[in-house]
């Protein structure tokens, strides 16, 4: 059962603590814990280098279980720049030429990247 009283910095910790113990704990647990993105905390966790497991879920069939391999993390991830492009840019890309459409698009995408890529 989570420990209510103790207060957490985040979300992220909060999930983090929970799974310390490297036993399988039912996306529901989880959830309690870390709130309905708990998903989205854990995928800060993979980028930070942490190692998670899934599996069918046996106390929950609707769902998943999901355990930590390690407390301490591997190297974090690199982070990675997302960048959205109809099918005739990127055809255009890969062929070689960037067309302005998708250059504005990579200029957009990097200044998000870089707005927010110290949030995680």
């Amino acid at each position: 059962m989570p420990d209510y009283g103790k207060k957490y910095g985040s979300a992220r910790e909060a999930l983090l603590d929970r799974m310390s113990d490297c036993v399988w704990h039912s996306w529901k647990e989880l959830e309690a814990v870390a709130g309905n993105r708990y998903a989205a905390r854990m995928l800060e966790l993979r980028r930070l280098g942490y190692q998670i497991e899934d599996r069918s879920g046996v106390a929950h069939p609707d769902g998943k279980d999901y355990r930590l391999i390690s407390v301490v993390p591997g190297p974090p991830k690199k982070k990675q720049v997302k960048v959205f492009l109809d099918e005739y840019d990127a055809q255009a890309a890969v062929l070689g030429n960037l067309t302005s459409t998708a250059r504005t698009a990579v200029k957009d995408a990097l200044g998000s990247f870089m707005a927010n890529k110290d949030k995680l």
